[in-house]
């Protein structure tokens, strides 16, 4: 339900009329129930006061001489008099609690015997019941406590005040909410009027209507103002509104194409480079491998193998590129298959051994057998890339250790070697296109620093993981690879 601003201006002023009301009118009976208390409290004290007084002038005038036995004897005259002097019901007790006066109400529990024990403490307590006041104060002789008086007192006359009270306030603020409600329409409406007039030369800008004269406000006030800034609004965005959209698509599509063209020749280059790259690498390794052991046939038939199947990988990404350039894709596609990583991980070790050695580095290797589905090239570009790095920034003499676990639904690589290690600083950035952590180093072993950008990358296409954790020695990079991808 729609409510008008004029409504809602009068409600907001008789809401707070109405907050005002409540408020005084809270502050006022807090201030006359305070009064009321702090009253009843001195006139209950002076009360026992009284009584004690009284009952010390009896004992004056009696012929008993033990004040205790005396309290006990005349305790009903006491009581009946006591009322009589401060028109309040009383009872008194002795020391030991129980009720005296009457032979009657000896044996009868004493409602109210929590406030009676803690008076018999030589303390002053008092209990709101209701519309009444139980008031237990001591009794003494003239040397201390010798019982306990109860006093009730009727709290009728402060609560029929108290209502009155409250009575008069809702009149009052009955009549203040309507007053202010009819005084606070015929005020706002003129307000809203001119908010309609507003909002009317809005909506006609909306609606692509710019001339707005006809609802202007012509008021030496906010509102005047206003309306005059609507209007040279209006006028401005009229002359430019066209020329925007007529430039907005023109610079869109250009600032489009432009990032789209320098993206993808920036991946274009990184990525064929780096691709090319690595089963040339692996190639260079197994003819340098032959070429070291001539005279060792097996090996070289091993080796040779293995250049042929690099070769044909190489073959296969040539036919890839070409491919994409003619449909001017630059990406590969991913072909998922049914791998076993610790099949293709014992392959690329197989394959780089002979590299390893040329440094004296050693592999050592601990792989449980796993089966995940992820594009088999991509597998191998990843971890030969992983590999190569190892050896590259390791020492002489150094160590790979290469593991394969299945916890958890994910299948965990872990590449550790004996290098120089990656400083705690550069570990966040290492996977930055291009970021080389000693670029002299880098240059020296070839690098580019796109190898971990594109590791990277792969990874995170197939839902996997890299992370580099923290070790004593070397670098260990982390792979983890989902076991359901299908």
């Amino acid at each position: 339900m729609r409510i008008s601003v004029k409504h809602k201006l009068t409600i907001f002023i008789i809401f707070l009329l109405l907050i005002n009301l409540v408020i005084i009118s809270i502050l006022t009976m807090n201030g006359i129930r305070t009064n009321q208390i702090k009253e009843y409290e001195r006139y209950l004290k002076e009360s026992s006061k009284t009584a004690n007084l009284y009952i010390r002038e009896r004992y004056l005038a009696s012929d008993i001489e033990d004040f205790e036995t005396f309290y006990i004897k005349q305790a009903y005259d006491l009581t009946i008099e006591i009322e009589r002097v401060l028109g309040i019901h009383t009872i008194i007790f002795d020391n030991q609690g129980r009720q005296i006066g009457n032979e009657v109400f000896k044996e009868l529990k004493n409602e109210y015997e929590d406030i009676i024990t803690k008076a018999l403490d030589n303390k002053i307590v008092y209990k709101k019941i209701v519309d009444k006041i139980i008031y237990a104060a001591p009794v003494y002789d003239f040397n201390g406590q010798i019982g306990v008086m109860q006093l009730e007192y009727n709290l009728y006359l402060q609560k029929s005040f108290n209502e009155d009270t409250w009575k008069l306030f809702v009149k009052f603020g009955l009549i203040s909410i309507i007053v202010t409600f009819i005084i606070g329409r015929v005020f706002f409406i003129n307000i809203v009027n001119r908010i309609k007039r507003l909002k009317k030369s809005v909506k006609l800008i909306e609606e692509g209507q710019y001339d707005i004269s006809s609802v202007l406000i012509k008021s030496k006030d906010e509102f005047g103002e206003l309306s005059t800034g609507i209007q040279a609004m209006s006028s401005q965005i009229q002359q430019n509104i066209k020329q925007l959209s007529d430039e907005k698509a023109k610079l869109q599509l250009a600032l489009e194409h432009v990032q789209k063209l320098e993206k993808k020749q920036k991946e274009f280059i990184g990525n064929i480079t780096h691709e090319f790259k690595t089963p040339i690498t692996v190639i260079k390794a197994q003819i340098d491998l032959m070429n070291l052991y001539k005279d060792d046939n097996n090996l070289v038939d091993k080796s040779n193998i293995i250049v042929n199947n690099e070769l044909k990988r190489l073959n296969q990404m040539v036919e890839k590129v070409l491919h994409l350039s003619s449909l001017e894709k630059y990406d590969f596609e991913l072909e998922k298959h049914k791998i076993y990583t610790h099949v293709l991980l014992k392959e690329i070790i197989d394959k780089l051994k002979g590299k390893a050695s040329k440094y004296g580095i050693e592999f050592y290797y601990q792989l449980e057998p796993c089966q995940v589905y992820m594009d088999r090239e991509s597998f191998m570009m990843i971890f030969i890339n992983l590999m190569d790095n190892a050896i590259k920034y390791n020492v002489s003499n150094g160590k790979i250790k290469v593991t394969s676990t299945v916890k958890k639904g994910v299948n965990r690589i872990e590449i550790a070697d004996t290098g120089i290690g990656i400083p705690d600083e550069h570990k966040k950035r290492v996977f930055e296109p291009f970021y080389t952590v000693d670029k002299n180093k880098s240059k020296k072993l070839s690098g580019t620093g796109l190898g971990l950008s594109l590791v990277k990358k792969m990874l995170e296409k197939q839902n996997a993981t890299i992370c580099i954790l923290d070790s004593d020695i070397g670098t260990v990079f982390q792979v983890n690879i989902p076991l359901s991808q299908k």
